[in-house]
């Protein structure tokens, strides 16, 4: 599209107190001058509200009529707490609604949305896709005229996302990239980072990895025996680790062992998990 009514689309990283080492959420504007939504909030600071805003006024947006959002996680979602005059109405995931009320107790205007439904931006139509993995109720959203695929924090920029139970599921997080794969895609906006450039190298690499931890997993646990999951996740990353994400590296192996267990690949009993 070109001339005045361009719809745009653009990548507005937000500085956010997000997970080591980005020090952003990506939110997306997409719009002209006659409409334009917000896909993800950032964080509830007013730095939030004034990126956002210089960003609108620079390319003379109209103010987005609706926020829509990825998934709950205070990186993506409270920075709506900032965005409140514009009186937009807010969406998310049905699996997702209970975690954003309880997050924004005072948004009256909260709507859901779900697989195959539409928005429209003026002329343009963004397909509605329900991606869980990283949450339940993740949506990614799929512009086909643009070849466009905005994930959330299904896939970043560079690296691969964290996946933690009780609310991220991996068996539900390969199903989703393997479904990804078969979109026709140019670019994806990720949660965190530049503009995926190369789609299906970037989803083939997260893709890889996970296996490739999968079976780190099960030969440690062959090897060692019994092991705990802060075990693995010690031996898994030598203990070279920034303090700040041992955490969520540990809830990721956790997501790996529940796969694993349902595969009836790894045996629990208590929190010591062994090979069967």
């Amino acid at each position: 599209m070109s001339g005045a009514n361009e719809i745009k689309i653009i990548r507005i990283p937000v500085p956010s107190p997000t997970l080591w080492p980005h020090v952003t959420t990506n939110c997306y504007l997409i719009g002209n001058r006659n409409s334009s939504i917000l896909i993800d909030a950032g964080y509830n600071q007013p730095e939030t509200k004034e990126v956002i805003e210089s960003v609108l006024r620079e390319h003379n947006l109209a103010s987005p009529e609706k926020i829509v959002l990825t998934h709950h996680h205070h990186d993506h979602a409270l920075g709506v707490e900032q965005l409140k005059d514009w009186n937009a109405h807010i969406y998310c995931h049905q699996d997702e609604y209970a975690a954003i009320t309880k997050l924004l107790p005072q948004i009256k205007n909260l709507h859901t949305l779900g697989e195959d439904d539409l928005i429209i931006v003026d002329t343009l139509e963004i397909q509605v896709i329900h991606a869980p993995g990283h949450t339940a109720g993740q949506m990614n959203f799929y512009i086909p005229t643009e070849e466009i695929l905005v994930a959330g924090d299904n896939i970043l920029g560079k690296g691969t996302t964290w996946i933690g139970a009780p609310d991220g599921d991996m068996s539900d997080y390969f199903q989703t990239l393997n479904r990804l794969k078969k979109l026709q895609l140019k670019r994806i906006g990720p949660g965190h980072g530049d503009w995926v450039k190369d789609p299906y190298e970037q989803i083939n690499f997260v893709l890889e990895r996970r296996l490739a931890r999968e079976k780190q997993i099960i030969s440690l646990l062959t090897e060692q025996g019994e092991l705990t999951s802060e075990e693995l996740t010690k031996m898994i990353y030598d203990n070279n680790i920034h303090p700040s994400i041992f955490e969520v590296a540990k809830r990721t192996v956790e997501a790996h062992l529940i796969k694993l267990s349902k595969e009836q690949t790894v045996l629990k009993r208590d929190f010591i998990y062994s090979i069967p």
